[in-house]
């Protein structure tokens, strides 16, 4: 009888719902669109898209957690609630501790927008739908990276199921980070990686944070490692900044682009200018022996 590890047993479990269940919603929101009919001439024509889009919120939530999301599931929504505890992004506003995760609660807006859109055969506007869940699905990844580093570093937590963990959920997100920054990436990789020699949250969280805009999250989606009993962020663990330099934003380049830009603009016209000068017969610069003349 084969007899797993302690880190086998988590990468197992957290890789098939973090993963495999992830990728395959994202599948099934994909086929929904595909199957959207925008010239729709008899009732219930998009019916199929819309089924395919309902097994899609079938697949995010799982079959745990009840009506009203009140259960004790296994998947990404589960997930969701789990790690807004952690992270204070909860209820309504994102700002608790309990209750519902405020990424579970933009994901379903953006569910039933989506199912509304394919009903009316706005397959342009579902994908619109579609595109966001992706970004808000890749939230709770993010907080899962940030979690276990935060319990390897800060906490001296060196256990087989803390590092397998975390680098499950690194290896979940990393192709949305990569396709941003490989530079940041490879960072989260080289820290999250099984067999890392060593961790470090503030290389980790800074390889996100610069990403953040580019990966269409922000520091109050992601929030912070929170500590209940102090009332606190955990020291090096507080909410992130989308505004720093982004991987898809780079604010410095902006600025020179712009500048130079400018300045080019300005050289063109002058160029222009000075022609016109010429070929009316009056050069803006002249030959010395001209002008005394």
């Amino acid at each position: 009888m084969c007899i797993l590890s302690n880190s086998n047993t988590e990468a197992f479990k957290k890789g098939t719902a973090y993963m495999s269940v992830w990728m395959y919603v994202i599948r099934e929101l994909e086929d929904a669109i595909d199957d959207c009919n925008v010239e729709c001439n008899i009732d219930n024509c998009n019916e199929d898209a819309v089924h395919a889009w309902d097994e899609g919120v079938a697949f995010y939530a799982g079959a745990e957690e009840g009506s009203d999301g009140s259960g004790s599931g296994a998947l990404l929504y589960s997930l969701a609630d789990k790690r807004c505890a952690n992270f204070k992004t909860c209820g309504p506003e994102g700002d608790s501790v309990s209750g519902t995760s405020n990424i579970n609660i933009k994901i379903f807006s953006e569910f039933a927008a989506g199912q509304m859109n394919l009903n009316l055969g706005n397959c342009d506007a579902a994908r619109v739908n579609k595109d966001r869940i992706s970004e808000l699905m890749g939230v709770p990844l993010v907080q899962g990276v940030l979690r276990y580093a935060h319990k390897i570093d800060s906490l001296a937590d060196n256990s087989e199921k803390s590092k397998a963990e975390g680098a499950v959920f690194a290896a979940a997100i990393l192709p949305r980070l990569h396709a941003c920054s490989p530079g940041a990436a490879a960072t989260v990789y080289e820290n999250m990686k099984v067999g890392a020699t060593s961790t470090s949250l503030s290389a980790v969280k800074s390889a996100f944070e610069k990403n953040l805009v580019c990966m269409g999250m922000t520091g109050d989606d992601v929030g912070g490692v929170y500590d209940v009993d102090a009332g606190a962020f955990f020291l090096g663990a507080a909410p992130m900044n989308e505004n720093e330099t982004s991987g898809g934003v780079n604010i410095l380049g902006i600025v020179l682009g712009s500048v130079l830009g400018g300045v080019a603009l300005i050289a063109m016209f002058g160029f222009l200018y000075m022609m016109k000068r010429e070929k009316a017969g009056n050069p803006m610069f002249k030959n010395p022996d001209e002008v005394i003349a």
